[in-house]
């Protein structure tokens, strides 16, 4: 049975219990349907289907924009989980599904190879973490990769200021079988908002608005309370916590 027991998954609860303990795609419609889901850009409900003819991540994204139907494998567990995230930041993955299209529409050759920005949409679609305070200075020293700065010396104020939600289905899945070396990537959003649902119009906002995305790495255990992290020597591991390259 899987188990959803690292805090990454804690935006997400209440969409489990929701289910059940189901992965079918019968019970992400029925879940989807009470919630009233919809793609935020063209108001279609959203709904989860296995879809054929699907050969490409182009065909992918179109047929979403199109639909609103998100293709998904049944008792997949990438796809369940790429479902959930859809279900709890249906803004946010709408966007990243509108700026893709739109790179599509605008560059015939994103077709057969994707550019710098649709990679970047990418990493934030699979690896994606949203990192949300109201003041610069915590979200500056994690862009830094001030890691010791950050989470030890200034941990109080992290644990009270920052908020972190795992938006990468990718990411979630490692989570299941969490390892020190796990990586988010961090879309970084200097806002009062707190809780996953007030975070999602904010990150749909950063991604619609980016000429380029900017996606700091973090390696998700440091976060405080994430593993057994609370030493300075945790954080000074620069195997896992690299500094900043220095300038050539």
């Amino acid at each position: 049975m899987t188990t959803f027991a690292h805090p990454a998954f804690a935006p997400y609860l209440d969409l489990l219990a929701r289910l059940a303990g189901r992965t079918d795609l019968a019970a992400l419609n029925e879940v989807a349907q009470r919630l009233e889901a919809r793609h935020a850009h063209g108001g279609r409900a959203l709904r989860f289907a296995a879809v054929a003819g699907i050969a490409s991540a182009a065909q992918y994204e179109q047929a979403i924009a199109a639909t609103g139907i998100v293709p998904t494998r049944e008792h997949n567990l990438h796809d369940f989980l790429n479902a959930l995230v859809w279900l709890r930041f249906p803004r946010l993955k709408s966007a990243l599904n509108l700026r893709h299209c739109r790179a599509l529409a605008e560059q015939p050759g994103e077709r057969t190879r994707r550019g710098r920005l649709r990679d970047r949409l990418t990493l934030l679609d699979e690896s994606g973490m949203l990192v949300a305070a109201a003041e610069p200075r915590l979200l500056q020293l994690l862009r830094e990769k001030k890691w010791v700065e950050l989470f030890w010396d200034a941990r109080a104020d992290v644990v009270r200021h920052l908020r972190f939600a795992v938006v990468g289905h990718g990411l979630l899945e490692k989570c299941l079988a969490p390892f020190p070396g796990m990586t988010a990537k961090c879309l970084l959003l200097q806002t009062a908002e707190a809780g996953p649902a007030a975070l999602d119009g904010p990150a749909a906002l950063a991604v619609l608005g980016a000429e380029t995305l900017e996606l700091p790495p973090l390696p998700l255990q440091g976060v405080p309370g994430w593993d057994d992290n609370a030493s300075r020597a945790y954080y000074e591991n620069t195997a896992i916590f690299r500094p900043p390259r220095r300038p050539q």
